[in-house]
């Protein structure tokens, strides 16, 4: 008789136990506000907690206001209605006093609460005995939970607070910073083995976001109030009983108050930036608010004919930038404009500031970049870089590394092609020195990472610049060169001869004919043979075209012919071929068109959003999905820009 008397009260204990949950009043909390899109017309989401319901709550009972004015277009749903993934930490005793039945059942209830999971929710594993394991973090793959389930054993102490812990801890990887947090913690026996204290564990419950659910195997010797007191600074539920078959049960009943998670979406009625208290009420509960700072939206308002647009800018800012720096915002502001335009100075200087000389010619102020090393000049005569010795150093240095890499032939050249009076370390120097300075800029206010690409990003840019002056003096020259062969066909028909028709084209020929023209005059007047000289036109500005100029003029001095009929054959040949790359180009021209404006919506549109309305591009930044979007868009359009140039681009 005592022994049913004994096994009646037990069980009378255990089913009270497991409605100690349900014993508090009911209560609602505000867990997250998505500001993300707030600057989308006003548009936010709230997700709102009920707890200690009995049923689920009735979504069309909400009413949330904004600074005390009713939101419009509320719409609201049960978490699991939605997409709004839910992230659990399973932490399950596997100590010694676990083995057996305790543990199977455990094991049983932890697989039959995977087995309920949505598709978008992620749960982690871990175990602790004498150490805390994670046994898996986060994932959606339900079937290698199981496993990973299946595989625990017990043995050991009980390290119940660094458990909870670590937990809490796994909240704080960017793979779970989208998740609604939640740890359900299972015990039954009192924390022997954790570094930490149970004081430790409730305060860490008490300042993290995460809902912890705490779960005890109750028995004689088991006292379970730290699991209470860890639940309730966590905001989450108590629930124990002495049977272990009952597990199942009381993870059920989590799943429902899991589930009693209410995501609410609105448009809000404050536009203007500041500080707004959100508040939500619902019948029978005490009303909870949250306040949250917005940036403020654009309204639009339509009467009659009348269309009237505001948009409130955002608030100004004179704070101290975040890394400690000693300058406020507009003092730094200052600093690297007046260091841009220093450089910028710089460079301007370098590049067109050459001294001339009294009486000196186009071509003398060209050979004077190739010859003022080896001859004395009075001080006032010296290039700028030469009066300041720092920075002849450092262009002395840039040279002396390009030369020993085997890179100034080349260097060189792109030089001489787009006429560009600088030695190779002085164009080094020049590129380095603005891409530090942009890098730099863009470093005080976006951080090293993103002044390290602005660095980066600048010193290629400066090399494409040399490359498409190079271009574009090589197409000057090309568009030159059927009157120039004309000019040369009708001198020798005049009766000059050759080195006097080149003389001509570089007295008559604009530029940059007349340039190289007039430096292959001054190589053969220094030694060198005529299809030498004409040679190293065709090295300097890489023309195809008039490389075949070229080779007619050298064979036909080694068999003969009447050179001025070749040169004008050749020229003829040239025109026409340039007539119809011009049909060509305009009947490509829609094409090309189209090639630009498809590569460069995306990005005009992506910098102009990224300045107005930054919030609405930050989730394509901030979570995975998003910057994987952004890699196969690129890819996507280099391939269709690419794909149109291929279609375009006609060789004739």
């Amino acid at each position: 008789m005592k022994r049913l008397l004994a096994l009646t009260a037990a069980l009378v204990m255990g089913l009270s136990s497991v409605a100690l949950g349900q014993a508090s009043s009911p209560e609602m909390e505000i867990v997250d506000i998505n500001g993300s899109r707030y600057a989308e017309g006003g548009t936010t989401t709230i997700v709102i907690e009920f707890r200690n319901l009995s049923e689920p709550p009735d979504t069309s009972g909400l009413v949330v206001t904004a600074n005390g004015e009713p939101v419009t277009d509320l719409e609201t749903a049960l978490v699991g209605e939605t997409s709004v993934p839910v992230g659990v930490v399973l932490v399950i005793d596997s100590s010694g006093s676990m083995a057996g039945a305790p543990l199977e059942a455990a094991k049983t209830a932890a697989k039959a609460f995977v087995s309920q999971k949505r598709t978008e929710d992620s749960i982690a594993l871990v175990t602790f005995a004498d150490e805390v394991v994670v046994a898996s973090g986060f994932t959606t793959n339900g079937d290698d939970l199981q496993s990973r389930i299946d595989a625990i054993e017990a043995d050991g102490e009980t390290a119940f607070n660094d458990a909870v812990i670590k937990g809490i801890e796994m909240y704080d990887e960017s793979s779970s910073e989208n998740l609604l947090a939640n740890i359900i913690v299972l015990t039954d026996g009192e924390d022997t083995a954790s570094v930490a204290s149970l004081q430790d564990a409730v305060a860490a419950a008490s300042d993290s976001d995460v809902r912890i659910f705490g779960v005890a195997l109750e028995s004689p010797d088991f006292n379970p109030e730290p699991v209470g007191r860890v639940a309730d600074a966590g905001n989450g539920l108590f629930l124990s009983t002495p049977d272990p078959e009952q597990l199942s049960s009381l993870y059920d009943q989590i799943v429902r108050e899991i589930s009693n998670t209410v995501v609410t979406r609105f448009t809000s009625p404050i536009s203007t930036p500041g500080d707004v208290e959100f508040e939500v009420s619902y019948p029978g509960i005490e009303p909870t608010g949250q306040v949250y700072a917005v940036s403020g939206f654009a309204t639009t308002t339509t009467a009659s004919a009348v269309v009237t647009t505001t948009t409130i800018p955002p608030a100004p800012s004179t704070s101290v930038i975040e890394s400690g720096a000693a300058f406020d915002r507009a003092t730094l502001t200052l600093i690297a404009a007046g260091g841009l335009g220093l450089t910028m100075f710089l460079f301007i200087v370098i590049l067109f500031g050459r001294e001339e000389e009294e009486g000196g010619n186009r071509f003398a102020k060209r050979l004077q970049a190739y010859g003022r090393r080896g001859r004395p000049q009075d001080e006032e005569k010296k290039p700028f870089l030469e009066r300041l010795p720092i920075l002849k150093r450092f262009s002395q240095a840039a040279e002396e590394e390009v030369r020993r890499r085997g890179m100034m032939s080349g260097l060189n050249a792109a030089l001489e092609q787009a006429n560009l009076p600088l030695t190779a370390g002085e164009a080094i120097m020049a590129m380095i020195g603005l891409s530090a300075v942009i890098g730099i800029f863009f470093g005080i206010f976006s951080g090293p990472i993103a002044g390290l690409i602005a660095f980066v990003i600048a010193i290629l840019f400066f090399a494409a610049f040399i490359n498409f002056a190079g271009a574009r003096e090589k197409k000057r020259f090309e568009k030159q060169l059927p009157d120039t062969l004309t000019l040369l066909s009708t001198s020798l028909r005049a009766g000059y001869s050759l080195l006097q028709a080149i003389e001509a084209v570089a007295s008559e020929a604009p530029d940059p004919t007349a340039r190289e023209f007039s430096r292959a005059v001054a190589e053969t007047r220094l030694g060198r043979s005529v299809p030498d000289a004409l040679q190293s036109i065709v090295d300097r500005t890489q023309s195809e075209d008039f490389e075949w100029a070229v080779m007619a003029i050298e064979i036909q001095r080694e068999v003969g012919g009447n050179l001025a009929e070749v040169l004008q054959t050749v020229a003829d040949t040239m025109l026409a071929r340039n007539r119809l790359k011009g049909e060509i180009k305009a009947l490509t021209a829609e094409g090309r068109l189209s090639a630009i404006v498809i590569g460069a919506l995306p990005l005009f549109m992506g910098g102009f959003l990224w300045f107005t309305n930054r919030g609405y591009l930050q989730p394509l930044l901030d979570e995975t999905v998003g910057l994987i979007a952004i890699g196969v868009g690129i890819l996507l359009m280099l391939g269709g820009f690419l794909w149109l140039k291929k279609i375009v681009d006609i060789e004739v």
